[in-house]
This record gives structure tokens, C-alpha cells and sequence, in this order.
């Protein structure tokens, strides 16, 4: 054997074993993985609704009774915007035209007979509605502040207790 094969021989089984062998620690990290994976919930608890209240009450057939008390009940107020018009629908009730407001000091003073027909249905509204009810002002993108600021107003005014603006909606 020549002293130049032996060499190549060497270089060659060097070549082959450069680094360590990774498949036990891939299956290592693929194990910890699985069993991270199934170890935990997928599932979050909010998508369940429980229920505590009784099914049946005393003048039914039921005799359980509950002290957990029912969700209130919600009130949509939904302001739009078409044109320079801000439309509100109170509820179920068909949209009604705002007023366009002006400066209090000009001489001009604003025509505020629709504000007045909008401040009157949330009355007729209101005198139907118990204190438990949410009230929620959903203003959609281009519905200016002052008149969200109105609905609000004529809520308060109306005492409301839980008046509540929802997030804008495009249109």
C-alpha cells in the first residue's frame, strides 16, 4: 500500500463523522412537544355558558328556586351616516333623522323638532325599560362625536343606568 492511498482513506472517514448525530435530540424535542401539545387546553372556558338559574319556576313544575340573577337585557341604539344626515334606530323602532346642531350663540338658533321626536321615543322607550337594562350607543365610521355625544346626553337625562358605547362599525 502506497503511503498516498492511506492518506485519502483517513481523509475520507474524517469527512464522513463531521458533527454529532441530531436524530436523538430531534426525537427528544418532538416528544417534549407532544407532550406539551396534549398537556394543555385548547379549549377556553368562555365558550361554554353555564347556566345557574332555575329551568321551571314555583308555579311551574319545578321546585328549585336560585338567587342567581338573568342577564340583563340590551338596548341598541345604532347611529348611521348617510350624507350629511346622521340616522338613529333606537331598538326595533324605525330610523329617525337628527337635527343638525349649530353654535348656541349664533342667531340662527338650530331646528331641533327631530332631536326633540328622537328625545321622546327614548322616553316612550324608557318608561317601558327597567333600571337592568344595558344601554349601547353603536355609532358607526362616520358619525360625527357631537351627535354620539347627544344620544349619550339624552340617555342621562333619561337616567339610564348602564349606558355603554360598543366599538365603530364601518359602513
Amino acid at each position: 500500500m502506497s503511503v498516498g492511498h492511506s492518506k485519502k482513506r483517513r481523509r475520507g472517514k474524517a469527512a464522513l463523522h463531521v458533527g454529532p448525530n441530531m436524530t436523538p435530540m430531534v426525537d427528544v424535542v418532538l416528544c417534549i412537544l407532544i407532550f406539551f401539545m396534549l398537556g394543555s387546553s385548547f379549549i377556553v372556558k368562555e365558550q361554554f355558558l353555564t347556566s345557574n338559574t332555575v329551568a321551571v319556576d314555583k308555579g311551574g313544575l319545578g321546585s328549585d328556586t336560585s338567587a342567581a340573577k338573568l342577564p340583563s337585557a340590551k338596548f341598541w341604539i345604532e347611529l348611521t351616516r348617510q350624507g350629511d344626515n346622521t340616522w338613529v334606530k333606537a331598538g326595533e323602532s324605525a330610523p329617525m333623522q337628527m337635527s343638525h346642531l349649530a353654535e348656541k350663540d349664533t342667531a340662527n338658533a338650530p331646528d331641533d323638532s327631530a332631536n326633540e321626536q328622537i328625545l321622546a321615543s327614548l322616553k316612550g322607550r324608557r318608561a317601558t325599560m327597567s333600571d337592568d337594562v344595558q344601554v349601547l350607543i353603536l355609532p358607526h365610521e362616520r358619525v360625527p362625536y357631537q351627535d354620539v355625544i347627544t344620544i349619550y346626553d339624552y340617555c342621562t337625562k333619561l337616567a339610564f343606568k348602564q349606558v355603554a358605547f360598543c366599538p365603530a362599525k364601518g359602513e
